[in-house]
């Protein structure tokens, strides 16, 4: 993997000071594109929500989460990478491979120098993002025919999203659909193929790309002078070896997404299978972080739950309202609301050795998330 750079003030990648703003209103923008965002979240909760919704319905789940989060990556690499970037991948590789005059040779090596180059630094990004640790296969040094439909990953941060994530940039740059094929090889490593074909599920017409309308905020940081990310994100951890960030607060691994996938993924949950997918998805995060949290740490996340929201990504904090009987608490500009509202839960429970607990939200036009525990 080529060096990537890092800020000399507070060691965070370059591409993430560069990149992503840390707004007054609890949202990290994008430089490039304000009305967007992202948010830093605990990785591990991801799969194990999924597996909790599917036992919770009684139906295997994964291939629509694949289905739904390529659909979003192929649009997002699409905008991300212009055509005639992408289009390297289609150059000569049917009438360049069989000449075999001087230019031709030169020809095919150029371009293929240009390909291992693009698809290495698409590896990159998902390093800094905390992605796993990703890496070309060995097609690569046969000299095989298009060696950038397979990827390996170790550690992946998700399974079905990194899965969906290969097949969406494969299509992005190829421009046709395509299938995929995983299967896991060694302890940690996971073996991804992807084939031209059409998607066993057909999402398209569901997809309505949403923008957020966002409400100003005072929120303040104490941010590196160089960079400009937060110090308390200067104080992550990116072991961009193993493609992982982890978290100084919580001690977690955490990876950066863009809510507006999982977003795309609950809605198309709910349009398949039902409302049920919406109280299944809360109930199986209360489960998780109830299973996961100790006493330490929901120290930290109850008095400290406003500024890990808005650090994360999460919203602006803007009610908070507790006691032995209820939390009441508004999060404006709020994002992955049916994961936020399982975790308060979850919270308020293990704070008050209950497991009883009743739950009201409602998430309002605006972006407003009201939730209340009793």
């Amino acid at each position: 993997m080529a060096v990537i750079n890092r800020c000399e003030s507070c060691g965070v990648p370059a591409m993430i000071g560069r990149e992503m703003r840390w707004e007054g209103n609890g949202v990290i923008s994008l430089a490039n594109s304000p009305r967007d965002r992202m948010v830093f979240f605990e990785s591990n909760t991801i799969d194990s929500m999924f597996r909790g919704i599917g036992e919770l319905i009684g139906k295997p789940i994964e291939p629509l989460v694949i289905e739904s989060r390529r659909r979003e990556t192929r649009k997002f690499m699409e905008r991300s990478f212009p055509f005639e970037v992408r289009n390297v991948h289609l150059l000569g590789e049917s009438d360049m491979k069989a000449g075999t005059s001087f230019y031709s040779r030169v020809f095919m090596e150029t371009v293929t120098r240009m390909r291992k180059e693009l698809n290495q630094k698409v590896l990159e990004v998902g390093s800094v993002f905390g992605y796993g640790n990703q890496s070309l296969s060995e097609k690569w040094d046969r000299g095989e025919d298009y060696p950038w439909r397979t990827q390996i990953i170790r550690n992946p941060y998700s399974v079905p999203l990194w899965v969906a994530d290969t097949l969406g940039s494969v299509e992005a740059f190829e421009g046709i659909d395509m299938t995929v094929h995983y299967e896991t090889i060694g302890d940690d490593a996971l073996r991804v193929s992807t084939f031209p074909g059409k998607h066993p599920l057909e999402l398209e017409k569901r997809l309505k790309r949403k923008h957020y309308a966002f409400k100003p905020g005072q929120i303040t940081y104490e941010r590196c002078p160089e960079c400009g990310v937060p110090l308390e994100i200067s104080r992550y951890r990116w072991n961009l070896k193993d493609g992982s960030i982890t978290a100084a607060d919580t001690g977690r691994r955490v990876a950066i997404l863009g809510p507006l996938a999982l977003e795309a993924i609950f809605s198309d949950l709910e349009a398949t299978y039902g409302l049920d997918v919406v109280e299944a998805a809360i109930e199986a995060q209360r489960r998780y972080v109830r299973s996961q949290v100790d006493a330490r740490e929901l120290r930290l996340l109850v008095f400290k739950l406003e500024d890990l929201t808005a650090l994360r990504g999460l919203g602006n904090v803007t009610r908070l309202d507790a006691d032995e009987r209820h939390v009441s608490m508004t999060i404006e500009n709020s994002c992955i609301h049916l994961l936020v509202v399982g975790m308060a839960q979850a919270l308020y429970e293990l704070a008050l050795n209950r497991e009883d607990s009743r739950r009201e939200w409602e998430l309002a036009a605006d972006g407003d998330l009201n939730i209340t525990i009793y």
